[in-house]
């Protein structure tokens, strides 16, 4: 994205708030023409004590205008603050949002290429940069230039010749800014990638404090940390000497130009072709004029940071979600028939299929159960028919339409998941049971807590249905999550269940009291179940057993025991032992 583009669409979100935007260049532009009255009136009051009789007269008129000037330049700085702040904290606002709402629209692939923390860094480092840019570069930005314009001006009327001589030293300043830009740009995109590892790198810390402390790996941490955290001081102290840079220069510049007019300038008073006032106002004109140059370098230097910044805001905002309802995508009715994966064949990535040409019907009803080694696509076949991915070929059709022509919130509405993993939001237990279907009652909350086991433990609870779970539940065994997991799905009610592994990880006494649930579950439903044990699928209508993302058996589980060779024998012959 052009450095042009990025600007231009960063001000594009400046639209809804341009009235208070304006009002806040107005409210600069007066402030600038205030700085500039103040200057014109410098030049009387040393002219009225080095040439008039009746100077104290002229100096109570000065003395008096003097506050007046500085109230009116408070006020217009206090506006223009505010404004700029108001506008600045609604276009992050706006932008946040946005944001927000892109990464809810995203496919599931956009979060195995992208890390969570790295996404937060965007979200919080980001856009703070940005918020940063919009109040402060506008407001610098106008007023150091309408601070020049004014000043050039006014030394143009004082006497062009020497203002022509002092423009001169300009463009030698537009050089190291320009250099110094394109360095600066390049370290903040450095800077702003490596925050995002900090960030990784602590949230990879806090999630696996556990393992950290069962494998005494404490230095190990602080030593890779400590890596990354001098690789980010690395980089700003580079930063900080290329934004060093430009002031000295620009001081350099400055510095020759008022020398050779203190010089030709102070010949001038001296033979009297000046007034000593004049020369004086002249002179501090100038070099309020070089100021706003001086300053600008500052300018610069953020407004580079927040065009990176902004490249990787954008870089998320412009993502196009791989999956999303086809135009004219119809609603899904109630399943009633079928779900068909028909020739299918899928890879998350170009050289390698993890299914291939899998052909399998489930019937309305039925249970059917899919088993393999860890590997084989089980988990696979889930995600693709809750169009988290796409098929590379075939198509996956349930009632005779194909799941991409239809709505994805029709589709998954109508698909209920429980898996090993179970996810669990740092709120109450009410609230994850009926996340999904907020429109519950209490009562039918508690009808679904008691049908998955769950009422009984949560009962029990200091704060019971209102008691915490922590941070991806972790106040609570793996267990009681399952059956907090278990009865989300009951409250949501749907006519597909999909299992995947979802006794797999609890102990006995556990997998008893979850596996009544997921019987009581399975009731009345279209089930497909992923399992590794196989004692779990013995009743389901059909078993299919696949190996290397293909259909190798097929059947009941009274008729695949009887395949001689057969790889379900075989694995159930491994479990028994």
């Amino acid at each position: 994205m052009k450095k042009k583009t990025k600007i231009k669409k960063l001000y594009e979100y400046l639209k809804p708030y341009k009235g208070r935007f304006i009002a806040a260049l107005i409210f600069m532009i007066l402030y600038a023409f205030f700085d500039w009255f103040v200057l014109t009136k410098l030049k009387d009051f040393i002219n009225v004590i080095f040439e008039r009789s009746d100077s104290v007269q002229m100096l109570l008129k000065i003395a008096l205008l003097i506050p007046l000037i500085f109230a009116f330049t408070s006020i217009c700085d206090y506006g223009r603050s505010y404004l700029l702040s108001y506008v600045g904290e609604n276009v992050i606002k706006d932008l946040r949002l946005k944001l927000h709402n892109k990464l809810m629209s995203l496919s599931h692939d956009f979060y195995v290429r992208n890390s969570s923390a790295k996404m937060m860094s965007r979200v919080t480092n980001d856009l703070s940069i940005v918020s940063g840019a919009i109040v402060g570069v506008p407001s610098s930005l106008v007023k150091e230039l309408l601070t020049f314009i004014f000043m050039a001006v006014y030394v143009f009327y004082l006497n062009w010749q020497f203002s022509l001589l002092v423009l001169v030293g300009l463009p030698l300043v537009a050089v190291p800014l320009y250099v110094f830009g394109k360095r600066l740009r390049k370290a903040s995109k450095a800077g702003q990638q490596q925050t995002a590892e900090i960030y990784s790198s602590i949230h990879q810390m806090l999630n696996g404090f556990s393992v950290i402390k069962a494998f005494n790996t404490e230095k190990h941490e602080v030593a890779r940390f400590q890596n990354e955290n001098d690789k980010a001081y690395g980089i700003s102290m580079g930063i900080v000497r290329v934004d060093a840079r430009q002031s000295p220069f620009v001081e350099f510049i400055g510095g020759l130009a008022g020398a050779l007019l203190l010089l030709l300038g102070g010949k001038d008073v001296i033979s009297g072709v000046w007034s000593p006032g004049a020369f004086m106002v002249f002179f501090y004109a100038v070099t309020k004029m070089y100021k706003p140059i001086k300053n600008l370098a500052g300018v610069n230097s953020q407004i580079q940071n927040a065009i990176s910044a902004s490249e990787r805001v954008f870089e998320v905002l412009d993502e196009v979600p791989s999956i999303k309802d086809a135009p004219g995508a119809a609603e899904l009715k109630p399943f009633r028939n079928s779900i068909i994966y028909k020739d299918v064949t899928f890879g998350y990535t170009l050289e390698k299929d993890t299914i291939k040409n899998l052909n399998v019907e489930i019937k309305y009803g039925h249970t059917v159960a899919f088993v393999g080694h860890s590997g084989s696509g089980k988990t696979t076949l889930a995600n693709l028919l809750l169009r988290f991915y796409d098929p590379k070929n075939g198509e996956i059709i349930i009632d005779g339409i194909n799941i991409k022509n239809v709505t994805l919130d029709s589709l998954r509405k109508q698909i209920g998941i429980v898996t090993q993993d179970v996810t669990l939001f740092d709120n109450t237990v009410k609230y994850n049971i009926s996340y999904g279907s907020f429109n519950a009652s209490m009562d039918e909350i508690i009808a679904a807590a008691k049908n998955a086991n769950a009422h009984s433990f949560i009962s029990k609870l200091p704060n019971g249905y209102d008691t915490l779970v922590g941070e991806r539940g972790a106040k609570l065994s793996g267990g009681e999550k399952q059956r907090i997991s278990i009865a989300r799905a009951m409250l949501k009610n749907p006519p597909i269940l999909v299992l995947d592994e979802a006794t797999s990880a609890l102990d006995s006494t556990s997998e008893k009291l979850v596996q009544t649930a997921i019987d009581d579950l399975m009731k009345n439903r279209t089930v497909v179940l992923i399992a590794h044990r196989l004692a779990t699928v013995r009743n389901a209508n059909k078993i299919v057993v696949m190996d290397a993302g293909k259909i190798v058996e097929s059947g009941t589980h009274e008729e695949l025991i009887k395949l001689e060779n057969g790889v379900y024998r075989k694995l159930n012959q491994m479990q028994s032992l």
